[in-house]
């Protein structure tokens, strides 16, 4: 069979596990940033954005905006479709820049790999800057071992351009781009000074950022939430989530693919050592996230979390195509197996979902009757608020019926989601309140409480926890 007729199977295949799912769930915390950056009128309103709100670069947000413009404004779909596009053409990339410095049958396991993994396939449904970051790494990692087969001006300015593409998507893009420009030093060494040019003509690419960068950098509160989380539990993280992604159904389908991925990786690196092509892709692999997490280890910034780590995903992916290729191609069957039902428990069960606020929302709005509505945890207020196409409350008033919105939890060692079995309602709102009414609904608890004679409801209830993640905020009625 012709090996593009694969390439074009697995494509069809990324698309089939991806495009359903673009649509069928509600925005979640961190996309609803994305959905008001996107909705600016110009450019310039999205850069501002994105400098006042985000940490990363605003390659994506651009194109997302554009996706904006072009399809339906504000749908989840169009939010997304940067990351559909995005996830759906690492399958073709990852082919076209392993086919030479593998070989085709392995390249046709790497693109395989890329399309079914779970972890892919979330990020593709996500409106973040996550799959086009493994999109736009994959393509450096092509114009890398286009140079080194036979170097030229047209594949080292390939190469920058990738390479610029990286650092303007996600900051720790220049962790692969370091580590693929000491690449080229070695391996050419003999044109020393061409690469330098083309690493000088990166530099200047980045240089438009820096005042973003800068003013970003100075926002810790962004990301003071990474380093609040045990570092041992963010490194596991990188294992768990590279194999087979987030909140996986069952402990023996993410424990047998952890196995065969790990295993298959060793494989490679132990049976391929003597090769070139395998020691440049560990290279990559071992510099790009390596520096950052030396980094996290030593106190100098600790910004790592896997998801930030998918720069060398395509390096990883192509070490693993060579050990599950081989014994048959048997240990690729039995992990397409595991990736394949892990991708449609976890898209068709609610409980392994990102919370539905979306669904939860539409259901209040027809329950709650234009009454005040308190959201618990209060840091999801704009979620629940453009869902239900409310505001968050700017001023006291006064009722005798206030519906709270309790969003369900995913324990630090749980996988699915759980409805809170005791939220702190009269801790938060006062005695006087006495529950008359619960409606559940995929794990949510929107219940109905009233009162006696009007009480008065402020936007934030006294002793209502850090300002960083309150316990409930209120939308207007």
């Amino acid at each position: 069979m012709s090996p593009w007729l694969i390439v074009l199977g697995a494509t069809a295949v990324a698309v089939a596990l991806r495009a359903p799912f673009v649509a069928s769930q509600g925005l979640g915390y961190e996309e609803v940033f994305t959905a008001s950056i996107a909705g600016h009128a110009s450019i310039a309103g999205v850069w501002s954005a994105v400098k006042a709100t985000e940490s990363t670069p605003p390659l994506f947000y651009v194109l997302s905006w554009l996706s904006v413009k072009v399809f339906a404004a504000g749908s989840p779909a169009a939010l997304r479709a940067v990351s559909l596009l995005a996830g759906c053409a690492l399958v073709p990339v990852a082919f076209l820049g392993l086919r030479r410095v593998l070989g085709v049958r392995v390249a046709l396991a790497a693109a395989w790999i890329c399309a079914i993994n779970p972890w892919l396939v979330g990020f593709s449904i996500y409106a973040r800057s996550y799959a086009l970051l493994a999109l736009v790494s994959a393509l450096s990692v092509w114009a890398l071992a286009a140079v080194i087969e036979r170097p030229s001006r047209a594949r080292l300015a390939f190469w920058v351009l990738s390479a610029a593409a990286c650092l303007w998507t996600h900051y720790f893009g220049i962790f692969v781009v370091l580590a693929e420009a000491s690449v080229l030093l070695v391996v050419l060494g003999q044109r020393r000074r061409q690469i330098l040019v083309a690493c000088a003509a990166v530099g200047v690419a980045f240089v438009p950022l820096l005042p973003l960068f800068t003013s970003q950098s100075g926002s810790s509160e962004r990301t003071q939430y990474i380093g609040a989380q045990p570092l041992g539990g963010r490194l596991g993280s990188v294992i768990r989530q590279f194999a087979m992604g987030t909140n996986v159904p069952s402990k023996w389908l993410e424990g047998a693919g952890i196995l065969l991925v790990v295993g298959a990786v060793l494989c490679a690196l132990v049976a391929g050592r003597s090769r070139r092509e395998v020691r440049l892709l560990a290279a990559v692999a071992l510099i790009g996230a390596g520096i950052p997490i030396l980094s996290a280890l030593s106190g100098i910034r600790d910004d790592l979390l896997a998801r930030n780590l998918l720069g060398v995903w395509i390096c990883v992916a192509a070490l693993a195509a060579i050990g599950l290729s081989r014994l048959r191609s048997l240990p690729l069957a039995l992990y397409s197996a595991l990736c394949l039902a892990t991708v449609l428990i976890v898209q068709t069960d609610w409980r392994y979902q990102p919370a539905d606020w979306r669904g939860a929302g539409e259901k209040l709005v027809a329950e709650s009757r234009g009454q005040p509505i308190a959201v618990l945890p209060g840091i999801y207020v704009n979620v629940a608020a453009l869902d239900m196409h409310r505001a968050p409350l700017n001023a006291t008033l006064t009722s005798t019926s206030l519906w709270a919105m309790v969003a369900p939890e995913r324990g630090p060692h749980q996988r699915a989601l759980n409805a809170i079995s005791s939220p702190p309602l009269a801790q938060l709102f006062g005695g006087a309140w006495r529950t008359v009414a619960e409606v559940d609904y995929h794990g949510f608890r929107l219940i109905h409480l009233q009162a006696p004679a009007p009480v008065a409801i402020s936007p934030a209830p006294s002793n209502n926890g850090p300002a960083s993640a309150p316990d409930a905020l209120l939308l207007a009625p």
